[in-house]
């Protein structure tokens, strides 16, 4: 299991180009991926760890041999918006996120430059003044 959790870590840091990924926040993503992903995570994982063996930079094998492939691509891409995201589409096709955490701590917010809904860090009643500067 920690072997697995830390290949996938590895998947993930090449996915979104951050080599500091929060190991609780990869240990709960990875425990959403193995559920949405069954044997398709395995798998990925195996083939992304064979790729490497050959010294080439792991970007570049994402780029060019994992995410173009049409059975290895998808489940990378959801890995992908899974870190973003905080969550995975469920079979009713609904954002399933990992956890309120998970949602909260999700990479789209420090890319947009933005704190999540419901999230302000500020007092009650902050919003009607003006920011300081």
């Amino acid at each position: 299991m920690e072997e697995a959790l830390a290949s996938f870590i590895r998947l993930s840091s090449a996915l979104v180009g951050d080599d500091q990924l929060p190991e609780d926040l990869a240990a709960a993503y990875f425990a959403q991926a193995r559920t949405a992903l069954a044997d398709e995570l395995p798998a990925l994982l195996a083939r992304f760890a064979e790729l490497l063996q050959d010294g080439i930079d792991p970007v570049t094998t994402l780029r060019r041999q994992v995410l173009p492939d049409a059975r290895w691509g998808p489940p990378s891409k959801i890995i992908l918006a899974l870190w973003f995201n905080g969550g995975i589409k469920n079979a009713a096709g609904d954002w399933a996120p990992a956890s309120a955490d998970g949602y909260y701590r999700a990479l789209v917010w420090d890319v947009i430059g933005a704190h999540p809904p419901t999230l302000s860090n500020g007092y009650f009643g902050h919003w009607k003044y003006p920011p300081e500067c």
